[in-house]
This record gives structure tokens, sequence and C-alpha cells, in this order.
């Protein structure tokens, strides 16, 4: 308990200093609740539409497959465009085999083709041929250079995997867009090696740009025995139209669960069947592609970035609104708790100077009876009485001074007045100062009345708090009034003294009730003005300011 005031715990009814770091820890524990709420709620709308949209696009390029099959089902195998049909048609797969952990196989009349190994394929112009040539990779391991060049910053495998990973995380693709994150990466054979009747490569020298830079990595074997070297020179329309690496090598056909078939009875392309309809029946397919379903996968594999980020979002924005709230409710709970403990103090103070002289006054007045027949006692003590009587009517007059000083229910009257001519005459009712005014006259438009009772304050606190027999320095400026006084005390905090009931001494005495500077500052805040209190070893100053 200090001072009558209940400090950390609380009984009913009663004020409480606020505490910041409770307050926060309540509002935040209640903001996380609420954004964590919106947080799952979030996740799983992100994890219904990544799932959408990975059903969507795998829907989409699985469409382009059954497309490109019965393209190749429909020509002629006779014709010159059967082989490029084929090798269109390996592209299409490749393409799916990348999109999302699929894997594929097909059969067409006599034809079988799997999605099951590491592919690339160019295309180069072709004269005198109605489509270009397209020669597919003899092997995947001739890219070893570049996946090991610059410790795989650029590995074809490390980036392709990267890029389809994260295909569907909403911030990585916020990040692409805004350009904030770059995984482009461009890969230009600028010499290979061609066999045309197998319709295989041998990359060469490869020019690789990838972050403004650009790189050459020779990726020329020993031994390029059966290939045509071919060098692209400055046509760049020649490039690497794919690289596509298996994103899960372990499926294979075991994971297939339904074939997409051509019906020759029903004319019906494509029907769906499931595994065992497809191996158990007695119908032959001339067409027919197996596909393995899309992979199950947590929302974190999928969309790392955005799985982390939508929980610290939440976090974050829970420290936010419980800040905000918390300085807000602090703030109000503070000035409430100011103006309880300000209260408090003050009825103390006011009970305990009031009960000093109350106290002498039952005193006299006990003497005063016994003494009826001693008429000197009765003079003095009849004397004594009275000079306590004025001592609470003028200590009572300054608390409602200091009550409409601090409403700001007092109305103002301006008026010219010498700061000069007020000090001097205000010297006058305390014959015990010895002054010296120094600096300029200044005229100020003001009230003087209540001017004048701040000058009168501050001379009373030099003549009552001020060291016996010292000069009282007076300067006067356009700037401010400076009144600095010999003092047997100095104070780590001169400005509390402004503080209603606040006195030098450590004791409460008799020596006024310590409203003095306290009205002096409330009134000098009324007509625009500031009081500045200031105090070194042996010395006291006050300072008003006229342009605070």
């Amino acid at each position: 308990m200090i001072n009558g005031i209940r400090r950390g715990k609380s009984i009913k009814g009663s004020i409480i200093e606020p505490r910041f770091g409770k307050i926060f820890i309540e509002r935040f524990l209640i903001w996380l609740g609420v954004f964590s709420v919106i947080a799952l709620i979030t996740i799983l709308e992100l994890d219904n539409y990544i799932w959408d949209q990975r059903y969507q696009t795998n829907k989409l390029y699985r469409n382009r497959v059954l497309e490109e099959a019965k393209v190749l089902y429909e020509t002629d195998p006779e014709s010159e465009d059967y082989l490029f049909q084929q090798d269109l048609f390996k592209i299409r797969l490749s393409i799916y085999q990348s999109v999302d952990y699929n894997y594929v196989e097909a059969q067409i009349r006599d034809l079988k083709f799997a999605s099951d190994k590491d592919t690339a394929y160019i295309i180069l112009p072709a004269e005198g041929k109605e489509h270009q040539d397209i020669f597919f990779i003899e092997d995947i391991s001739y890219f070893d250079p570049i996946d090991k060049y610059m410790d795989g910053k650029i590995s074809f495998k490390r980036i392709s995997s990267n890029i389809e990973k994260y295909a569907y995380d909403p911030l990585i693709k916020l990040g692409c867009y805004m350009g904030i994150i770059d995984p482009e990466v461009n890969y230009q054979p600028r010499t290979l090696y061609v066999n045309r009747e197998k319709h295989t490569f041998i990359p060469g020298i490869v020019e690789i740009s990838f972050h403004g830079k650009t790189y050459e990595v020779d990726c020329t074997p020993v031994d390029t025995k059966g290939f045509e070297f071919y060098g692209a020179g400055d046509n760049y329309w020649m490039h690497y139209y794919l690289v596509n690496y298996r994103m899960d090598p372990d499926l294979s056909s075991k994971d297939i669960s339904e074939y997409d078939v051509l019906d020759p009875d029903e004319k019906d392309f494509p029907r769906t069947i499931e595994l065992n309809e497809f191996n158990n029946g007695d119908k032959k397919y001339p067409l027919a592609i197996g596909f393995s379903p899309i992979k199950g996968m947590s929302l974190f594999e999928l969309a790392p970035a955005s799985s982390i980020a939508i929980p610290i979002i939440a976090i974050i924005f829970a420290v936010i609104m419980a800040l905000i709230l918390s300085v807000v409710k602090y703030q109000r709970d503070k000035t409430v708790w100011k103006i309880f403990e300000y209260r408090i103090k003050t009825t103390e103070a006011m009970a305990h100077d009031l009960k000093t002289p109350l106290s002498a006054m039952m005193f006299y007045l006990e003497n005063l009876e016994e003494s009826s027949k001693e008429p000197d006692k009765v003079v003095e003590y009849t004397k004594n009485l009275s000079e306590k009587v004025v001592a609470m009517d003028h200590m009572i007059g300054d608390i409602l001074l200091l009550s409409r000083s601090e409403s700001g229910q007092i109305n103002l009257t301006k008026e010219e007045l010498s700061v000069k001519e007020l000090v001097t005459e205000s010297l006058k009712e305390f014959p015990g100062i010895k002054a010296e005014i120094e600096g300029e006259d200044v005229i100020l438009t003001t009230d003087k009345k209540i001017f004048a009772q701040v000058i009168m304050n501050l001379l009373s606190n030099c003549d009552r708090h001020g060291k016996k027999g010292s000069v009282v320095d007076i300067f006067i400026s356009r700037e401010a009034l400076t009144i600095t006084n010999k003092s047997d005390k100095s104070y780590d905090d001169a400005d509390s003294l402004k503080r209603p009931f606040v006195k030098g001494d450590d004791s409460r005495g008799n020596k006024g009730a310590g409203l003095g500077l306290a009205i002096a500052d409330n009134n000098l805040s009324m007509l625009g003005y500031k009081l500045e209190l200031s105090s070194e070893p042996d010395e006291f100053c006050a300072r008003v300011d006229f342009k605070p």
C-alpha cells in the first residue's frame, strides 16, 4: 500500500495502476485467437484452391495428350508425317510427365510409349521438308557438366525441379510477377551433334543466361562418332525447347489406375475405364492411354512459402492489433489512474495541511477556556487562534484558486502591463527579500491580475525557501522573466514542484500548502506562457517563458 493506493492487486471497486505488459498480453492472446482462426480458414481455402488448380492443370494437359494421341492414331503409318507425329506425341508425354508428378503409358496400334525417363528435345529447321526436325537427347547425363557448374546453381535438374515443385505457390507466383523472384534461366545451344536417322542429339557448348549474366558450359562428350556437328551461329531461333526431369522417378506402370481408350465398336473416345476392366476385359483397344492419379501432397510441400507466410502474417497482425489497442487502453487507463492518484494524494495533502492549523486551534481553544481568568494568556491565545484562522482561510483560498485555474473557469481580461513595474510593486509585499532587477523592460498584453498572482507566488517561494540574507536575481528580457534565488537545497526533479501539494521540504510544515508553484504554472498556461523550474547546488531558478 502506497499513500492509500493499491498497486498490483486490486480490490472490488478500486482503481489500480495499469500495466502495459499485462494489457498487451491479454489483447495479443485474443487477437492471436482471432487471426489463428482466419489463418486456418485461409489455409483450408488455399489447400482447396491449389487442389483445384492441380486438377484443372492436369486435366488440361491430359486432354492435350489425348488430342495428340488421336492425331497420331489417325495418321497414316505409311505417310511422311507419321514419324513426325510420333515425336510430337513423345514431346506431349514429356510435358505431361513434368506437370505435376505424373506418369503415363500409351499404346497406339503397335506402338508403345511411356514417360519413364528424363529427356530433352530440340527442334531444328529442316530444309525441303514440311515439318521441322525433332531430336531427343541421346543420354540425359550429357548435361552433367551444367548440373555441376557453379556448384549446381544453374543446374537443369535443380531449377526445373524447383519451378515444378512450387508452381502452385501463390506467394512465389506473386514474387515472380513483381520481379522479386527471378527463376528465369535461358539455355541456348551454340553447338550440338545430331543423328538424323535415330532423331537423337548430343549437346556441345551451351550458353546459359541467369540473373542478367551469361555463362558458357562445354557439354561435348569425348566420343561423337555417328553424329553430325551442328553450329547455331547467331541463329537464336534454334533453342532447347524443353528439358524434362521426372518429378517422381518411383512412379511406374503399377501406379496407373485408369485408362482412356478408343472403343471401335462404340466409336467413343476417350472412354475412361478402371484398371481391372482394362486388364480383365476381352476387348483389345487400338488406342489406350493409362494415367497415374494426381499425387496426394501436403500444402506445405506444394506451397511452402505461403504455408509459412500465412501463420507469420497472422502473428504479425495479432501483434499490430494488440499493440494499437493496448496503447489506446493503456493511455486511457493511465489517465484515469493519474486522476485517481492525483485525487487521493491531493485529498491526503489537504487533510494533512488543514489538520495542522485545526489542531493548533483546538489547542488554543482548550487553553483559552482554562485561562479565562488570565487576561494576558487570553490575548495571546486569541491572537494565535486568529493567525491560524487566517492561515486556514489563505490555504482554502489557494485550494479554490487552484481548482479554478485547473478547470480554466477564469475569464481573462487582457491589457498592457510593464513586467518591470509589476515585479517592483510585488517586491514591496516582501520586505525580507533583497532583489536586483536587470535587463530591459517588457510590455505584455495579458491579464494583469492573473500574471500578478504568478509573480507573487514566485516571490513568495523565494521568501519562504530562499537562503536568508541572500540576494534574489531577477532578469527581464523579451523572451523570459528569470527569478533566481540562493537555496540550501537542490532538487533532482525541480519540475515536480509544479504539482499540487508538493513541497520543497521533505516533511509537511507550516510554510504553505505547496500550491504556489502549481497555481503559477496553471495560470501561465492559461495566459499562453510556460513555467520552467531548474535547480543546481545552492541555487533555484524559475523562468517564465513569454514565447513557449
